[in-house]
């Protein structure tokens, strides 16, 4: 059995996780979302999107409207999953996986970067940059005068994938393909059997970045068991703090999933940060749907100077 629960903290939740209400796009499935963002007065959302009877992936964009999501029609749709968007050097970095298929299965897949000024600039026939192959999980952060960059590679000491960190100078050298595989190893107290990979970064000071991931294994069974994991990292000393495992999938109402193999699994989006200091935590479910859970600040208790 894995004993998760005692190796973490435990996220202080502060209502009930819900669904989000989508505009119904017929025999999709609409989840794994972005960190929500805002333009102007409005609120938006990348999801993954797919056919009920294809394992091809789309991300589209949705706006909030009142109590619900709709996809905005015109909006360019990129051919990745699990869409991720950073506030970079005065411009947007979105990127998501790109996955090549045959046969019904992985070909190969990679981490896709368009990076633009404006958001309306983006192509999806103009990606930046991108990461390794196999490689997901790649996430990056703006430390002001440098750029953070967390890295999943597997094998080895890596086992099913573990989160590096590397810095460097210039947006430029995330063209760099090589660049991703230089990352020194953040160590977390983790089975072998477990894997991790960052979701989305903030930055809390010179010293400290707030770490949004997921923590999974499979069991037995095959059947999948993904959480939301929270963390302090100093970048100086790469010491971790403040570990919490802040959603597991019981904290949201029930429903439907892809398979019985996918039942168990949070996803991580993205946090948005509410006017009473508090978090609200968007993410997959089931790879299926959408929630939303409010929490209380996983990244307040640490001390800038450790």
């Amino acid at each position: 059995m894995n004993n998760i629960e005692k190796r973490f903290k435990k996220g202080k939740k502060l209502e009930k996780g819900k669904k989000l209400i989508i505009e119904n796009l017929e025999n999709k499935r609409i989840y794994n979302p972005s960190a929500p963002f805002k333009i102007g007065e409005n609120f938006y959302l990348f999801c993954r999107v797919e056919d009920k009877a294809s394992n091809i992936s789309e991300t589209r964009l949705f706006q909030q409207k009142g109590d619900k999501w709709v996809l905005v029609k015109e909006a360019p749709v990129f051919n990745l999953e699990d869409p991720f968007i950073t506030f970079l050097n005065k411009g947007i970095l979105f990127g998501g996986v790109y996955v090549e298929w045959e046969n019904g299965k992985v070909k190969f897949l990679m981490t896709n970067f368009y990076y633009e000024k404006n958001f309306s600039d983006l192509d999806p026939q103009k990606p930046f940059a991108h990461g390794p192959l196999m490689m997901k999980d790649i996430r990056i952060v703006d430390l002001k005068d440098r750029i953070g960059i967390f890295t999943r590679p597997q094998g080895e000491k890596f086992f099913g994938g573990r989160i590096c960190y590397l810095e460097t100078e210039n947006i430029e050298d995330l063209k760099n393909e090589k660049i991703f595989n230089q990352g020194k190893l953040i160590k977390l107290p983790l089975k072998e059997y477990e894997w991790v990979g960052t979701n989305d970064v903030y930055f809390l000071d010179e010293n400290n970045l707030g770490v949004l991931a997921h923590i999974a294994f499979q069991d037995k069974r095959g059947y999948l068991h993904y959480s939301a994991l929270t963390f302090v990292f100093n970048r100086k000393n790469f010491k971790v703090k403040n570990l919490k495992i802040v959603a597991r999938r019981r904290d949201f109402p029930p429903g439907p999933s892809r398979s019985k193999r996918f039942k168990d699994v949070v996803f991580p989006g993205g946090f948005w940060k509410t006017e009473d200091g508090n978090y609200l935590l968007y993410c997959g479910l089931s790879d299926e749907e959408i929630g939303v859970l409010k929490i209380k600040n996983p990244f307040l208790i640490y001390n800038k100077n450790d």
